[in-house]
């Protein structure tokens, strides 16, 4: 270490920026001035970009217990040519607080969005296991009689990071059986705040109450448009914060197409057909001509979904269920059982994320 100290400092940083992210964590009770540096946003930045072509998704698990889990792709890799292939849980805690997790609505540069079971929404870091309150927004209708769904992301054009709410009236609720509004509302980290914005012009009442997902800067959902109904995907862009809509692939009904789910591989926009075990694929984003079918074979499994790929590639694509999570190779048509190691046996997938020395830095830490 001694000689580490002779070096100069812009060397010392290059070759910390080259360093995956747990070791850093370690090397931070080196000194102060190592301390300091890597926990200097412009370090954290550009370590993030340096390894970006390089990372690997990893699960995260929500236990029946509501506890929260990880699971590495990586390990999965060598292992891919068995039947069975091992794959080890392990716990994400905190400390303080203990927190009962209810689920994952999103995932950014190694960033977890999460929502516990008092619906009290959290950012955190599973990696340097860093978490922070968000507080509530003004705006929020009253939980009893509405529902809500969220979004999680970057806004590269402000170096700021988004969360997005689609609240709306539960219509079944005798205190509001005629409200049809879609009210968005965004918290930005920058300030530790909420806004509101004009009301969506959509129905997200319609289809699955599922987070936005992220793709080239802006979230996604399935709605119907008003008045005729009919299904489409919209585009939230996080830098203008419009809404904008996406083309559906031909052969998909248009007003069945809300029913679908929408899915990440391989760091694009996909489609999922749950019944038929259908991947639509968008090569090419915002080009509806670039949807190329993807059909899933021999999987017998229930309410199974895409969740990720295997080392960013559309062959190996990890699937999940209620409690269990496969590997079908698209080549093979083979599906293989991951048998997670030191997990829990009873959870949901609430998605994945990527490890990162990303923190909610605006925003005060729990003490």
């Amino acid at each position: 270490m001694s000689a580490m100290n002779n070096l100069p400092p812009d060397i010392i940083e290059a070759i910390l920026r080259r360093l995956p992210e747990k070791s850093l964590g370690r090397f931070k009770s080196v000194s102060k001035q190592w301390c300091s540096l890597i926990s200097d946003p412009q370090f954290i930045k550009t370590h993030l970009h340096q390894h970006s072509h390089h990372k690997t998704s990893k699960l995260i698990l929500v236990s029946d217990t509501k506890c929260l889990y990880s699971v590495d792709i990586n390990e999965i890799v060598p292992h891919l040519k068995f039947d069975d292939i091992p794959a080890t849980g392990n716990e994400i805690t905190f400390r303080p607080p203990s927190i009962r997790w209810e689920g994952i609505l999103g995932s950014c540069n190694g960033l977890v969005l999460a929502i516990d079971e008092y619906d009290i929404l959290y950012l955190m870091n599973p990696t340097t296991r860093k978490i922070s309150k968000l507080p509530l927004s003004p705006f929020a209708l009253p939980i009893s009689e509405s529902f809500e769904m969220y979004g999680f992301g970057y806004d590269s054009s402000t170096d700021d990071y988004k969360v997005i709410a689609i609240s709306f009236w539960d219509t079944d609720n005798e205190h509001n059986p005629d409200c049809t509004d879609m009210f968005v509302n965004v918290y930005t980290l920058s300030n530790n705040s909420w806004r509101k914005l004009p009301n969506s012009p959509y129905d997200h009442a319609v289809g699955h109450l599922v987070s936005g997902v992220l793709v080239n800067g802006s979230l996604h959902w399935l709605t119907s448009t008003r008045p005729n109904y009919s299904s489409t995907i919209i585009a939230f862009n996080l830098a203008n914060e419009k809404f904008k809509e996406i083309e559906l692939p031909d052969s998909i009904d248009n007003y069945k197409a809300v029913f679908n789910e929408l899915v990440v591989i391989g760091g694009k926009l996909c489609l999922f057909n749950q019944l038929g075990n259908d991947l639509w694929v968008m090569e090419e984003y915002g080009v509806g001509m670039s949807w190329t079918k993807v059909s899933i074979h021999g999987v017998d499994i229930d309410n199974v979904k895409p969740i990720c790929s295997v080392d960013d590639s559309n062959r190996d694509i990890v699937l999940g269920d209620e409690d269990g999570v496969i590997i079908y190779n698209v080549d093979e048509r083979v599906c293989r059982n991951v048998r997670i190691l030191r997990g829990p046996t009873r959870f949901t997938i609430g998605g994945t994320y990527v490890e990162s020395l990303v923190l909610p830095t605006y925003i005060r830490e729990i003490p």
